[in-house]
């Protein structure tokens, strides 16, 4: 970051944006490093990569087309001001943003003078606010980490042409054991299944294998082992795909909690032999070994207690948030989409 950041682009009442410039996106699942490769993007030259933004996931929960409502552009910048509080209380293991909290506020109101009536897209919402911060921190170009995002890349694309995608993925088995174990603090294990999981992975590989043949706007797979092994070579490769250099140095792995510590926990053998009944193929074609391993009886009382935790979690978010219905919905939409 920029050791005397330019607040006057924060601040100012009219757009900075006169030319759209199309963003990067990473794509793919939690647990799978993608905070980590977010934050080596950033490391590239010209470009600033927000970690975790989810403002399309808020926009389809307004149930709105067209331009947004006064009302809803107010909604929309209180939380995308909450995501930079956020960061800036709970941040410790990667740069954070270079802002005050009264410079959020400040930021928060300024976008508000700026479109004072609403009547705008979301894109551009978008847009003109990452924009705003990446030119504070001292970069040109912007980007975020939205894993959810690979079921909407026809969206985006349609949004921003000339948009990338870089899907960042990792052994299922390996992703699914650190959603199962996650400490609280840094996740919630009431939100794994196996199931589920390897049935999101599956779906995800699937979604972004089919936009890529598609051949609207190039995506580059980064895998997860690839990364933590060389993450200088992984920055290099990334540069190359959004025609840059890496100038800044690549950030240690700090304390990202997709890597663990210490002894790692492992899934049950039924759990694996769910996994790769239903991701083996798309495992194969990634290059992860398979295990074969065999249904055991004595897991049963595990996967119960899991199903059943599951289902609770999952029956309290649809009842108390517009949002996690939306996600929930979509989720159902698209694995019956893939059959």
């Amino acid at each position: 970051m920029v050791p005397n950041p330019d607040n006057s682009v924060l601040f100012q009442t009219t757009p900075l944006v006169t030319e759209s410039r199309p963003p990067v996106v990473v794509v793919g699942l939690p647990r799978s490093g993608s905070s980590f490769l977010s934050h080596v993007l950033s490391a590239l030259d010209g470009w600033y990569v927000w970690d975790d933004l989810y403002l399309l996931q808020r926009v389809k929960a307004l149930k709105t087309q067209g331009p947004l409502s006064k009302k809803q552009v107010d909604g929309l910048l209180s939380y995308l001001g909450w995501t930079i509080r956020a960061k800036l209380n709970h941040d410790a293991d990667f740069t954070k943003p270079n802002l005050s909290m009264d410079d959020v506020d400040r930021f928060v109101e300024a976008m508000r003078h700026t479109y004072p009536e609403g009547n705008i897209r979301w894109e551009i919402l978008l847009e003109e606010w990452m924009t705003r911060l990446a030119r504070h921190h001292g970069f040109t170009r912007w980007g975020d980490k939205t894993p959810q995002d690979f079921h909407h890349m026809d969206e985006l694309t349609d949004s921003f042409p000339g948009i990338r995608f870089v899907y960042i993925v990792r052994d299922p088995r390996r992703m699914m054991a650190s959603f199962k174990f996650v400490n609280p603090r840094d996740g919630n294990p009431k939100q794994y299944h196996p199931l589920v999981y390897a049935l999101y992975w599956k779906m995800a590989y699937t979604k972004v294998q089919r936009y890529a043949a598609s051949g609207r706007e190039p995506v580059l797979t980064m895998k997860f082992e690839d990364l933590v092994a060389d993450p200088d070579a992984a920055a290099a490769i990334m540069a190359d795909f959004l025609d840059s250099e890496l100038t800044g140095k690549v950030p240690e792995q700090g304390r990202n909690t997709s890597f663990g510590s210490g002894k790692r926990q492992d899934i049950s053998e039924t759990e694996k032999w769910i996994c790769e009944k239903v991701t083996g193929e798309a495992m194969n074609a990634l290059g992860y070994t398979r295990e074969n391993p065999s249904f055991r009886f004595r897991d049963i009382p595990d996967f119960l207690q899991t199903t059943v935790q599951f289902l609770l979690y999952q029956c309290g978010r649809i009842m108390k948030r517009d949002h996690a219905r939306g996600s929930v919905g979509t989720f159902v939409r698209s694995l019956v989409g893939n059959r």
